[in-house]
């Protein structure tokens, strides 16, 4: 052993990062975009459920605070969609030939489907602190 931690010097240090490293395996949703295009379009049902279900914010006045305190976990919904979105979006981005005609419009309804969840939500948001 030497001082600074290496016990085979006299291999490269590209090597040896190199060789410590598993190969690089693409997402689940590129492996299997049919999945993954039909997986973030039930998210988006989701997400626009929740987001729909919370409903208008309480006019009275101590309930800004309570929605102050509910905001850290709220604000999943978003951040859900937002990536259910990008999923469906890189997930399409894999296909090719007839399976992207035939997920065209899966693809689309989860990215409609998730940024409109994102959508009500900040309608929710602006509603509860300015409205």
């Amino acid at each position: 052993m030497c001082a600074d931690g290496r016990v085979n010097l006299d291999q490269q240090p590209e090597t040896m990062e190199a060789s410590d490293s598993p190969p690089e395996r693409p997402r689940w949703w590129l492996r299997n975009p049919v999945a993954g295009i039909l997986a973030t379009a039930v998210l988006g049902v989701a997400a626009a459920w929740v987001t729909l279900s919370i409903g208008r914010p309480d006019p009275a006045p101590g309930s800004t605070l309570l929605y102050i305190v509910v905001l850290p976990i709220a604000l999943l919904l978003p951040a859900i969609a937002v990536s259910g979105a990008l999923v469906a979006w890189h997930a399409f981005q894999a296909t090719s030939g007839k399976l992207r005609l035939a997920l065209a419009v899966p693809a689309a309804i989860a990215l409609v489907l998730n940024t409109a969840a994102a959508g009500l939500f900040i309608r929710w948001a602006v509603l509860v602190f300015f409205g």
